[in-house]
């Protein structure tokens, strides 16, 4: 896949992107999210980080945004907000 056809993220994050605030700690921070969408018929992510901690050891957590449907579809909100307009 080349980065051309990744596709365009839209609608809210399915995935929050947690890492420590320091290696061994059990505190965890969200530091950027993920959208879901399918290539050659298996799931793939789209990730977005907005900080990384000052003493972060590389370790993320992919987690599902609670109140976020498990299978919603990759661009299904866009469109269905573009249909309720």
């Amino acid at each position: 896949m080349s980065q051309d056809s990744l596709p365009a993220i839209s609608g809210p994050p399915q995935f929050a992107l947690r890492a420590r605030n320091k290696p061994e700690s059990d505190t965890w921070f969200t530091v950027g999210q993920a959208w879901e969408f399918q290539v050659d018929g298996g799931p793939a992510y789209q990730l977005r980080v907005t900080m990384t901690p000052v003493n972060w050891d590389g370790e993320l957590l992919l987690m599902p945004i609670p109140g976020q449907e498990k299978d919603h579809a990759y661009g299904q909100a866009s469109a269905e907000a573009e249909g309720n307009r």
